[in-house]
């Protein structure tokens, strides 16, 4: 009509052209080398006399054929694939943030008007308590969270729907004073036993980290700040971490998180392969590229978050060989397989579901037998368990040897510390053959003289024969205690139960209820200090006794008693999985409307 019939394959050209311009980066090379590759497959069939809709065709049918195995691994992946990873990126934009109101906030079970009133009575008897016995830790915490942002999110301990109304009453945060044994003492002189583990570093018990800072700065005060050259005692850790590790190289950081780092980008480099596995509701550190769930608003494509323990699973790690760099595994998922570390806060009723996964030792030597076979490397994460399962980690607990093996934690001697331990072919920092090609792995204060002073000291004590016998008689006395403490709950009628996993611990709750969080709140009260995430992952160290363990359980059942007398333990009345859904649905269309309302 308008006469440019001509100039058809210049149009064409042109939006080709354009085409790959406007998506240059944003696309992978594999799309542009098809595309490329489809344009030539037709220029040569049309020129040998082909027309261009048999052309077409023959292209498509070639497309087709190749086709079936990627869509068949694509497909297993995604039946493969954690469900959580697949969900978080589109219901962390629909999930609202709504909160029950005061007048809302003690019958929201549906109880009785008499029930309510006795919660009523005993948030504010326990409000009124703590402001003369915690004053100057509520001051103390007040100015903090004005100036740190960590301060204010870990203060939020509950089912986040009841944040605002446990905030106006109570304040969890503690400020230290000093550690004495178990027990911590806070500022207004209130001794409490320690069951945080201090986020997993305290294995050994805090008199015994003393000890080695002590030791350490002995040998490290002479050297002072003195950064980029190693002396006698890093080529003695090493040695040490080489016979624990069962690797030849090591590489020192400040964090787990910067291990993990390390870790992930000499298995990449090394084995010029992108791909990254984890497995459900793992934890490799905050990094952004390594978290594909909860905590990470960047979700990474070049991570494939599968499901633990699953046949699938490993099913699509021979599939895709190829594609994957390394396999990572944070053996603490053992005790809360496919999920997330349990918490207080996500405690919506009893569901909360941990403890030792059976089979999950030999679900580790199937991994590393398809690893091996299919050449990746096997990535231990070991900044929690290290140390804490016993002397070799989970390598020795579960007779596992992985390629990269990574620590951090309780291996500093009480400092911060992070390694990084694996083969040389894994760990190298330069291509042999390309010069332009470089890893680049350090930090400023990696092998910092005091770091690496206490880790010595760190390490010749784990290798005395009475260390490692404690970790057998911590094992035993944990054993006894979880058994003396669910008879000692059942007999009295109380809806919770203790289960644990070597010395990692945590509180189930038997019966339905929305109140399950307020526990950690009468344990504080009790004398008992816990993280933030409350009751749900509890630790023990080597420094308990016997007497400690009938000291805590003393504590736990008076916490349970204080509970139980105010009302909080109630029978729900109401089906609180549908109270839930209604509560959530509702936030839902408001945030609709509102937004609705907004762009109109």
């Amino acid at each position: 009509m308008f006469g440019m019939e001509a100039h058809t394959m210049f149009f064409v050209k042109a939006i080709a052209f354009l085409l790959l311009l406007m998506t240059l980066g944003e696309l992978t090379t594999r799309c542009y080398c098809w595309a490329a590759t489809g344009f030539l497959l037709w220029a040569v069939m049309t020129s040998v006399g082909l027309s261009s809709d048999d052309s077409v065709a023959a292209i498509a049918a070639l497309l087709f054929v190749r086709a079936v195995p990627m869509l068949y691994k694509r497909a297993l992946t995604v039946a493969a694939t954690y469900p959580l990873a697949m969900i978080l990126p589109i219901a962390k934009h629909i999930l609202p943030k709504y909160t029950i109101t005061e007048e809302n906030f003690y019958d929201c079970d549906g109880c009785s008007a008499e029930v309510a009133q006795k919660r009523r009575v005993a948030l504010k008897e326990l409000s009124d308590k703590w402001k003369t016995k915690y004053p100057k830790c509520h001051d103390f915490s007040q100015e903090l969270k004005k100036m740190i942002s960590d301060l204010r999110f870990t203060s939020s301990r509950c089912f986040p729907a009841f944040n605002e109304v446990v905030q106006k009453y109570l304040d969890p945060s503690m400020a230290l004073d000093r550690t004495e044994g178990v027990d911590v003492v806070d500022l207004d002189g209130n001794s409490s036993m320690d069951v945080s583990g201090s986020y997993g570093v305290n294995v050994c018990g805090y008199e015994t980290y003393k000890e080695f800072i002590e030791q350490g700065w002995k040998t490290a005060k002479k050297a002072g700040l003195f950064l980029g050259s190693l002396d006698k005692v890093v080529l003695d850790n090493i040695s040490m971490l080489q016979k624990i590790s069962g690797q030849p190289e090591v590489s020192f950081h400040m964090s787990g998180t910067e291990a993990v780092m390390c870790a992930v980008r000499v298995a990449r480099f090394n084995t010029k392969r992108k791909m990254c596995v984890t497995f459900g509701g793992a934890y490799h550190g905050w990094w952004d590229g390594m978290q594909p769930v909860v905590g990470n608003d960047r979700i990474p494509a070049d991570v494939l978050c599968l499901k633990d323990m699953s046949p699938l699973s490993l099913k699509v790690i021979e599939l895709r060989a190829s594609e994957i760099a390394a396999v990572l595994i944070n053996p603490l998922q053992c005790f809360h397989l496919n999920q997330s570390p349990p918490s207080d806060p996500i405690l919506s009723s009893n569901n909360r579901y941990v403890g030792t996964t059976p089979g999950y030792k030999e679900w580790l030597h199937k991994l590393r037998k398809v690893c091996t076979e299919c050449n990746i490397p096997l990535i231990f994460d070991e900044v929690y368990t290290g140390f804490r399962l016993e002397p070799r980690g989970a390598q020795g607990a579960y007779d596992v040897k992985a390629d990269i093996v990574v620590y951090g934690k309780t291996l500093g001697g009480g400092l911060p510390i992070g390694i990084c331990c694996g083969p040389k072919d894994l760990m190298q920092r330069g291509d042999k053959l390309k010069a332009a090609r470089i890893n680049y792995v350090i930090g400023t204060f990696a092998g910092h003289p005091f770091v690496m002073a206490t880790m010595n000291a760190f390490l010749k004590w784990l290798q005395t024969p009475e260390t490692i016998k404690s970790y057998d008689t911590m094992h035993e006395n944990i054993d006894r205690f979880i058994s003396k403490a669910n008879s000692s709950f059942k007999e009295k009628g109380y809806p919770i139960q203790l289960t644990s996993w070597f010395s990692v611990w945590s509180i189930l709750y038997s019966d339905p209820g929305r109140y399950h969080w307020m526990f950690q709140y009468y344990l504080k009260d009790a004398g008992v200090n816990l993280s933030w995430v409350g009751t749900g992952r509890l630790l023990f160290s080597l420094e308990w006794q016997h007497k400690d363990y009938d000291r805590l359980l003393e504590r736990l059942l008076v916490a349970c008693e204080a509970m139980k007398n105010g009302g909080w333990w109630d029978p729900p009345v109401a089906n609180i999985k549908q109270k839930l859904g209604v509560e959530v649905a509702t936030a839902v269309a408001k945030n609709v409307l509102s937004m609705l309302s907004g762009s109109s």
